[in-house]
């Protein structure tokens, strides 16, 4: 920067009052924000600076560039850094007043898992006394509120400081957050103090961002090298598991690992295992095995993932001196995430089971859990899914096969389609899912699964998750899997009724 951070912040601090926000989105500016313009990935902020102004920003911190506009030319105050976009986390946690030094951070990053572990560390932490928010795809909230926060799995650098300051002010004194690897990569974190991270899983997903798994794996470890990490948490069960524990021992971090097979291939300072893994018709009993010395934990869900899942966020305790048989008292009332294996029931209807799977990995292990519940209920198991638009093609037969392989039925239909032709990604799953059927309009296809399947089947309608949208063309049109399901069963149970009355 030609500019030094004191400079920065200085002119930052004389332009505006107590409770301003930098902004990086002119849409987002209100009356005495700032607006940061940089260029971006899709769109150069420096094109919005009227935009801004007329949404009342208070001045704009911008990158420099020979072409760039003539700041003086806007009727607000303007200030030009060089490679601003580079600093950006840096500017915005000097601005907030550094508001994550003062908290316990938490990363988790993985490709599936980090949402309902985070959610699950959150809640350990409060109970622990450490009252924590959590942050991530399904957004940000703390003590039963929602603080507003980018529709990103990992906001951007100065959104995330400006959320970390909302969140001290109401009283958190820690966060668990999701940190993807294109957000790592991109820098969004920057800024950020964390003392725990926490690696789930590395399977396929993003590789049209990455192209290779190990340039992802290598994002996910920019994570364990982070300024100042104390403890990482990592699933030892997951081959990428030796990057990230030797990046982190490197930075001089203690190493935790967690396991679901028992088998531990490097050294750790510490061993956390679960075993003797059984469904109960409540969910899930199995041993929590810290360095040897076991204690009975009951989950509420289902899956051996959501098992992994548990050990993962309750190491985060125990490394912070939290007991195991604490830990497990809390287990049972541990809630999932909207959209994460939510279970969703009606009288005389199949179980519906709305859930976020959209890798292929996610997809096998959510069919793998629910496999059991079917057997238990004697019936069939009912895949209903699609694949995103823009996104890693190579997958979509993938899914396909395991779709067809770990189901009874299999109904594939429409995700985001975002800017492809919804028919061309069903083709290419359907590649992989000989004898599968096609229902094109994703409300449809639910409609029809909850309809065709017996009483006693499951149907896991997976992809979409918590999401209450459906793109298409670049327009987010309103559409939630769940609300469609309570749809479904209601048409359901007329139908019933009329056989009954023989309407």
């Amino acid at each position: 920067m030609n500019k030094s951070m004191n400079e920065v912040t200085a002119w930052l601090k004389a332009l505006v009052h107590d409770g301003a926000h930098l902004r990086l989105d002119s849409r987002s500016v209100k009356p005495g924000d700032v607006f940061v313009a940089v260029p971006g990935l899709k769109a150069d902020g420096r094109a919005f600076i009227r935009v801004a102004a007329a949404r009342g920003a208070a001045g704009v911190l911008m990158e420099t560039r020979n072409d760039a506009p003539d700041a003086e030319r806007f009727p607000i105050a303007s200030l030009s850094v060089d490679d601003l976009s580079k600093h950006l986390g840096e500017v915005a946690a000097a601005f907030y007043g550094d508001p994550s030094s003062r908290m316990t951070g938490v990363a988790v990053t993985g490709t599936n898992g980090k949402t309902t572990t985070t959610h699950w560390i959150a809640a350990l932490l409060t109970n622990f006394g450490t009252p924590c928010a959590v942050m991530g795809t399904v957004g940000c909230r703390f003590a039963g509120e929602s603080f507003d926060m980018p529709a990103l799995t990992t906001p951007d650098a100065v959104s995330l400081q400006g959320v970390y300051a909302d969140l001290e002010k109401a009283g958190a004194k820690a966060f668990a957050v999701e940190a993807s690897s294109i957000g790592l990569e991109q820098g969004r974190m920057t800024g950020s103090h964390f003392d725990t991270a926490v690696f789930t899983n590395l399977t396929r997903d993003h590789l049209d961002y990455h192209v290779t798994m190990d340039a992802y794996a290598e994002a996910k470890a920019i994570l364990f090298a982070w300024p100042g990490l104390r403890t990482a948490v990592v699933n030892v069960d997951d081959p990428y598991a030796g990057l990230m524990a030797e990046t982190a021992r490197e930075n001089g971090a203690a190493v935790w690992a967690t396991t679901l097979t028992g088998v531990v291939p490097f050294a750790a300072d510490h061993v956390v295992e679960a075993s003797d893994i059984e469904a109960t018709e409540a969910g899930t009993r199995f041993l929590m095995k810290v360095d040897g010395a076991a204690t009975s934990v009951h989950l509420a869900q289902v899956g051996g993932f959501n098992v992994s899942n548990f050990i993962q966020a309750a190491t985060v305790l125990l490394a912070k001196g939290c007991e195991a048989d604490r830990l497990a008292a809390w287990a049972e009332s541990l809630a999932s995430p909207p959209g994460r294996m939510q279970l969703m029931r009606a009288e005389g209807a199949p179980l519906a089971v709305v859930d976020y799977s959209h890798t292929p990995d996610a997809l096998e292990k959510a069919l793998e859990s629910l496999r059991p519940v079917a057997q238990a209920r004697g019936g069939r198991l009912w895949a209903v899914f699609g694949c995103g638009g823009d996104r890693d093609a190579g997958k979509r037969p993938v899914m396909g096969g395991i779709a067809v392989r770990l189901a009874d039925e299999v109904v594939v239909t429409s995700d985001n389609p975002r800017t492809e032709d919804p028919d061309a990604i069903i083709a290419d799953i359907s590649a992989g899912a000989p004898g599968a059927r096609v229902v094109t309009d994703r409300a449809e296809a639910i409609h029809h699964a909850v309809a065709e399947a017996d009483g006693a089947d499951v149907v896991l309608i997976a992809g979409k998750g918590h999401e209450d949208y459906q793109e298409i063309n670049g327009v987010k049109h309103h559409f939630s899997d769940s609300e469609v399901v309570r749809e479904a069963f209601n048409e359901r149970r007329v139908q019933m009724l009329r056989a009954v009355e023989g309407v």
